[in-house]
């Protein structure tokens, strides 16, 4: 989490200042009546989250990489995006014991590191393979015939090695910020530290908002409207309706995609903004820390909601998922049709 208080007062005031946050932010479930919300809210979103991200992911991981006969660069990235979920999945029934029990344990620091690693592994890298999910289905449909040149499956798996370089580059800074810290009641708490002045959290979460964020969504939406001029442009007489239908695939792909950036990731940059002009304004004081570490949690909690929504995405893209789920509403409409039909014969 970033750090909410000014680092120009003495290290007393500062050692004060933090032990009235970590009070503050204690277990809301047993000691806070006012804070139980939180703690609802978090166990519901996680127990949700855990079977349906967990079954969707694994259903997608061997789809794409065991029962394709051949590659594709939408699928080479749909795995990814699978395989970049099942990195924070993982980590929730460990996150549901720490949260709720909070246990001092020997390594929990460790525990920490890898948990924030993986949470924005999970973000940043759902972000950038949504982002090239939509730029893929743009370019088969705007760049149908120029794109055989220059876009296939060799440069998408390029892509998606380069994006992972990206990611775990980008989490080498998570290292040295997060650590355990031991409360009076002998619970061990995952905190974000920084030591050094504020310009330098000031800067990486500016960096990470416009690159991580801003700027691969505004991709994401140019990709849509392009898309969509493009679709208009189709004509509408009956010989074209099976083009249309064609054309509207990536549309709806592209659509989801765009929802899911913005249910799973918007409100969770939107809080750390926040956080940052708040501390910047000097807005943050110990009497509103408590609903703002509350907010803070259950935004990021939220981002997990990309876990359970980005299987839609496999079910959207998957051409032969539709064929099988036509198919059978119309094996069902033809049996109902033969009952109905069905004649008896008399024996005169």
């Amino acid at each position: 989490m970033i750090p909410l208080f000014n680092s120009n007062k003495s290290h007393t005031a500062e050692g004060e200042v933090l032990m009235e946050f970590l009070n503050r932010s204690t277990v809301f479930c047993s000691q806070f009546e006012n804070g139980r919300w939180y703690c609802y809210i978090l166990l519901v979103l996680f127990t949700f989250a855990l079977p349906v991200g967990v079954l969707g992911n694994i259903a997608a991981i061997i789809n794409y990489s065991c029962f394709r006969k051949t590659s594709s660069t939408s699928n080479i990235f749909l795995l990814n995006l699978a395989l970049c979920d099942s990195a924070w999945i993982l980590t929730f029934p460990f996150t549901l014991y720490f949260t709720f029990q909070r246990p001092h344990l020997k390594g929990i620091n460790i525990f920490c590191q890898f948990k924030k690693i993986s949470f924005n592994i999970n973000i940043y890298g759902s972000i950038l393979f949504l982002t090239l999910i939509s730029f893929d289905r743009y370019v088969g449909t705007v760049h149908p015939i120029s794109s055989l040149r220059w876009w296939d499956v060799g440069k998408a798996k390029l892509c998606s090695i380069c994006t992972w370089v990206t990611l775990v580059l980008a989490s080498i800074p998570d290292l040295f910020v997060t650590f355990a810290i031991q409360r009076d009641e002998n619970i061990s708490v995952c905190m974000d530290h920084i030591q050094g002045p504020f310009i330098f959290v000031k800067t990486i979460t500016i960096i990470r908002t416009i690159i991580g964020f801003l700027l691969p969504f505004s991709v994401m939406l140019a990709c849509y409207i392009k898309t969509v001029r493009v679709l208009r442009r189709l004509p509408r007489g009956r010989t074209h309706r099976g083009a249309q239908r064609a054309g509207g695939k990536p549309l709806r792909l592209i659509t989801a995609a765009i929802l899911v950036f913005a249910v799973s990731f918007m409100p969770y940059h939107v809080m750390i903004v926040t956080l940052v002009f708040m501390r910047i304004n000097n807005q943050v004081t110990p009497s509103n820390t408590n609903i703002l570490y509350a907010s803070y949690e259950f935004f990021e909690a939220i981002c997990s909601v990309s876990s359970c929504l980005d299987p839609v995405l496999y079910i959207v893209a998957s051409e032969q998922f539709q064929r099988k789920l036509l198919a059978l509403k119309r094996d069902r409409y033809r049996k109902l049709c033969c009952r109905a039909n069905r004649r008896v014969g008399v024996i005169g």
